[in-house]
């Protein structure tokens, strides 16, 4: 079993970053406007409101706004490329824009629940991450209410729950921590801003491979139209 399971990580991580590299062009043209635009306005805010409660809300709220345009067109690139279509960037975020209202609500909804759970001895917001880790792919994929999402995440992750909390593990936490860590380097290196600020949109671009392995988990975990797999690359675009 722990074989099974020590291949089923290592195939979804492969595939995942497959189809990272093979779209890195068109993940980067889709996502990296709107994860620039944030993290610039959340150093602004950071700066003009030090001592002021608006430097904590202000970039919480930035990012909230901003999260469901990127996260669900990059959902949707991923759909529609293992169908093996090419949609362009336009189609994608008008996709994106019309599901912006409800992907809104589950993200506040999973922040405060999940933030709730690390409040209390951090085992049940890490409990509570994975579980709820394929709610956002039945909003947009599905059309689903949020609550609908939560019902439907809780209860396709139970069977698979190591497999996405190994993957989480092997993905989110070094991504945070060495983008944590290039934060601090850049902070003694330099005291330039831009500099931050690329560096802090660099690692939030990262992160996205989070969100590419998770999908490529509910593909291999939950019945979906289409192949069971996210695309790697074709052999004419390799």
């Amino acid at each position: 079993m722990q074989n099974d399971l020590s291949s089923k990580v290592l195939k979804i991580l492969s595939d995942a970053y497959l189809f990272f590299r093979s779209h890195f062009k068109q993940v980067a043209a889709l996502c990296l406007p709107f994860l620039f635009a944030a993290t610039l306005v959340n150093f602004l805010l950071a700066r003009n409101y030090q001592d002021a409660p608006m430097a904590l809300f202000g970039p919480l709220m930035v990012n909230l706004l901003v999260y469901p345009l990127y996260t669900a067109a990059l959902i949707h690139l991923m759909a529609r490329r293992v169908l093996q279509e090419r949609p362009k960037n336009g189609d994608l975020l008008i996709a994106a824009i019309r599901q912006w209202v409800p992907l809104l609500l589950l993200k506040t909804m999973l922040l405060l629940v999940i933030g709730l759970g690390f409040s209390l001895l951090v085992l049940p917001g890490i409990w509570l991450a994975v579980r709820l880790a394929y709610a956002e792919f039945h909003v947009v994929l599905s059309g689903r209410r949020p609550m609908d999402a939560v019902r439907a995440s809780f209860v396709e992750t139970r069977p698979h729950f190591f497999l996405i909390l190994i993957l989480l593990f092997a993905t989110y936490v070094p991504i945070t921590l060495l983008g944590m860590a290039s934060d601090q380097l850049i902070q003694t290196v330099t005291t330039n801003d831009l500099f931050r600020v690329i560096g802090s949109t660099g690692w939030s671009f990262a992160g996205l491979y989070v969100t590419i392995v998770l999908f490529r988990a509910f593909t291999e975990t939950v019945e979906v139209p289409g192949p069971a797999y996210p695309p790697g690359p074709r052999e004419d675009e390799r």
